[in-house]
């Protein structure tokens, strides 16, 4: 079967190409659209003495940002009124903007500078070169005190929309071919030979991609100066105005270019495979002696270097120096169809060794930029990537978990969730569908958000919707937001970012033309995003929180009961004793930092609660069950063991032992809170 990551990412380009390029909707005549619920009386303050007693973990709050473009001809209106009444001390509302930092410039006249007051009106072919320049968000942003997050973009997506080298520095560079991917066949093909892909207003132009080798020097030497330059700017707004701003995102999809559709791999440039070989053998950058503009990769060399008799061993070659030396370029079950008896590409340790490598290059590109923003003066923790983390195939094994895994049986592009984690910022993940909801299992048997939470604590959803991009018209409901969120915060996600603000409005999903990977106005999602926040109101980030559902919503969060019975409500659990005595099971796979977590909570409607809870841990399923603590109160203060009294400590699941008073009705249970360690490094009352 001939299987590659193009036809899973390629829909994407739909939903992202009319974010970032078309600018605000047609004006269209709404409906008049549905009151959200009354919150009920009280909701909002359900945590507010608890985060009372110590404020000083609102610092860092939850956000739901709306993805826009169009910011100066009204691409964010309503944003800083539509959810006033549901923002807490520790749940914000915002915006995430794209600032095209190669294509808002000052052109060839100005050596392709970047442009913070890029003119708008000009344009390239019947477009805009861009909908929006830096000064004009950051004025509204001020203007409305709407908190802004920044979607640096020089990637592939920075240029999809048409050609303008007179504007646009990725389009100039694009001119060499040197400064570009190549095919396997030494192939570069016209930015717009993808003309046909389907989906879009108008087709993106994602042929031609820039190289992310070390020795690209025009391509590193720009980009960096360019995405500096932007960083400069935007971290003197941040000091400025520390409460508007949100973060920065980095070049959204950095990977070897996956849009043919398994027709061609990438990326085989010269220079790409310079470093293929000085990364085999560690020399040149790898030995700490770059040449060329090459920085030096010490840090990232290979544990054991290659002699060349190795590299001819594992490749089945006969190659007399390691000029000859080459990456597989016939790819059986990627590329070509297999034959009958022959091995797939995947399982060659010649082609493992070069998807290694090509990871490698996504996760050091990524980590190059969030140095370069961060050494301008972007905080760490306000630095996230855009890797698209999506896998749509429940038939096809998920994406590469390290930069050194095997690879999954299809061109995966580079991608690895820890190649996503730049050195100086957070892991952002761009998710639809499945990986949306937490709804697949990795290589080393967690799920998606489990292994990012273990692996990187401050990571952050950049771009989100739940729609299968495998079947784009079926509309996500309720229950598939509700995951997501849920599910995020509990993982310990700093945000979730919607697609899309200005895209297709709720109020006509039953019209034509709707397209429900760019819809979030009048959905189920945002419905589900407002009893969130209500829920969630000054829940602060690291804490961990079970609603059992909401008011319209019945979900048992993964908890079961070992003893008694469970039965999930809308919004609570009813808890049924077994002579008198209830034991609950939190869902498994948790990622819970004994270091980081200091109580629980259990809050009860009605009068039947518990006399006495017991609570255990346990750190993975074939792992014993460990008390760390006894109460009489729906409020306990846990006493975790001393071996997990250390920062690698992770705790996977919780076992609560209810005893109830004889005789009593059952039982509501509405909220467990896993409640985070106060700044004093004392547990929250």
């Amino acid at each position: 079967m001939t299987l590659q990551r193009g036809r899973r990412t390629a829909s994407r380009a739909f939903a992202l190409l009319a974010f970032i390029f078309v600018a605000v909707a047609a004006a269209q005549t709404l409906p008049t659209p549905p009151k959200p619920r009354a919150i009920p009386a009280g909701a909002m303050a359900m945590w507010s003495a608890k985060l009372g007693a110590h404020p000083a973990l609102a610092r860092e709050p939850f956000f739901f940002l709306m993805m826009t473009s169009g910011v100066a001809v009204g691409g964010a209106g309503e944003i800083d009124t539509a959810y006033r009444d549901y923002v807490s001390r520790t749940q914000k509302i915002g915006v995430s903007v794209p600032i095209l930092y190669l294509r808002t410039t000052k052109g060839a006249k100005g050596d392709w500078v970047f442009d913070p007051a890029f003119d708008l009106t000009r344009k390239c072919a019947t477009r805009a070169v861009a909908e929006d320049n830096l000064d004009s968000v950051i004025a509204y942003a001020v203007e409305h005190g709407l908190r802004v997050q920044f979607i640096l973009n020089g990637g592939i997506w920075s240029d999809a929309s048409c050609e303008t080298p007179q504007w646009d520095l990725t389009d100039h560079l694009e001119q060499d071919r040197m400064n570009c991917q190549w095919t396997q066949g030494d192939q570069v093909f016209p930015d717009a030979y993808l003309k046909d892909l389907n989906g879009s207003t108008a087709s993106p132009e994602l042929a031609r991609s820039l190289t992310y080798n070390v020795y690209a020097k025009d391509v590193r030497r720009y980009k960096k100066r360019n995405l500096q330059a932007v960083s400069r700017r935007i971290a003197a707004f941040a000091r400025k105005h520390p409460d508007l701003f949100v973060g920065v995102v980095l070049d959204a999809d950095t990977y070897m270019n996956p849009f043919f559709r398994g027709t061609q791999a990438f990326d085989y440039n010269p220079g790409m495979l310079r470093q293929f070989r000085e990364w085999l053998r560690g020399s040149g950058p790898y030995a700490g002696r770059p040449i060329d503009g090459a920085p030096d990769l010490r840090t990232y060399a290979r544990a054991k270097p290659m002699t060349l008799a190795d590299v001819n061993r594992v490749a089945r070659a006969h190659w007399k120096t390691w000029n000859d030396v080459q990456p597989p370029r016939r790819l059986p079950g990627i590329i070509e169809r297999l034959k009958p008896g022959e091995t797939p590409i995947w399982d060659d340790p010649w082609y493992d060794l070069w998807d290694q490598f090509r990871r490698h290059i996504v996760d050091l590109h990524y980590d190059e930029l969030s140095s370069w923003a961060h050494e301008a003066g972007i905080p760490r923790a306000r630095i996230f990537s855009a890797q698209g983390l999506i896998h749509n195939d429940p038939e096809l094994p998920p994406f590469a978990v390290r930069v050194l895994s095997h690879g999954p049986s299809y061109d995966s592009a580079g991608v690895s969730v820890e190649g996503a984690i730049p050195r100086d910022g957070h892991l952002g993940a761009i998710l639809y569908g499945r990986t949306a909801r937490n709804a697949i299992t990795l290589g080393n048997g967690h799920s998606l958000f489990a292994t990012i939470g273990r692996m990187d604590d401050g990571w952050a959803i950049v771009e989100y919707n739940n729609t299968d991009l495998k079947y784009p018209t079926k509309r996500p409901d309720y229950a598939m937001a509700y995951e997501t969120f849920r599910d995020a915060f509990n993982y310990g996600a700093r945000e979730v970012s919607a697609m899309a603000w200005n895209g297709s409005n709720g109020l006509f999903a039953d019209q034509p033309g709707y397209v429900p990977y760019t819809s979030w106005r009048n959905t189920p999602a945002e419905d589900a995003m407002r009893d969130f926040l209500v829920s969630h109101a000054d829940v602060p980030i690291g804490a961990r929180l079970w609603t059992f559902g909401t008011p319209v919503h019945v979900d048992a969060d993964g908890w079961s009961a070992e003893r008694g019975k469970l039965v999930a409500g809308k919004g609570f659990a009813t808890l049924t004793p077994d002579a008198g005595e209830v034991s609950l099971v939190s869902p498994s796979d948790q990622v819970i930092r004994p270091t980081h977590i200091g109580s629980l909570t259990m809050r009860f409607d009605g009068d039947a609660k518990p006399a006495k809870i017991s609570v255990e841990a346990r750190e993975g399923p074939d792992q014993p069950w460990r008390a760390i603590g006894t109460t009489t109160t729906g409020d306990l203060a846990l006493a975790w063991p001393a071996a997990w009294r250390k920062p690698s400590a992770i705790v996977t699941q919780l076992r609560i032992s209810l005893r109830f008073p004889q005789g009593r009705d059952p039982a509501m249970l509405s909220r467990v809170l896993l409640y985070p360690v106060a700044p004093s490094g004392r547990a929250s009352p």
